[in-house]
């Protein structure tokens, strides 16, 4: 089972790295960055499930709100660019 799930993890990263390289636009690379997060804090949780830690999971809520002020600051960034 944590080979499927790896496995997904891995192909949702290398697609969002060729989104990312090949976003014609900002905000499809706005979009990307906040998959790559999402799968890097999957893939964190897969593995304290893995070696059974369950301390792990403070570092998940923690990448989870830098996820999210970075993907709204990218998203400020890109209203305030688009507006000038």
């Amino acid at each position: 089972m944590m080979w499927i799930l790896s496995s997904l993890l891995i192909i949702a990263l290398a697609l969002g790295t060729r989104r990312l390289l090949l976003g014609p636009t900002q905000a499809d690379r706005a979009v990307v960055f906040d998959l790559l997060t999402a799968v890097l804090i999957a893939a964190t949780v897969l593995i304290a499930i893995v070696v059974n830690d369950h301390n792990v999971m403070s570092l998940v809520i923690v990448l989870a709100v830098l996820s999210f002020v970075g993907t709204s600051l990218f998203a400020f960034y890109i209203e305030k660019t688009r507006g000038s």
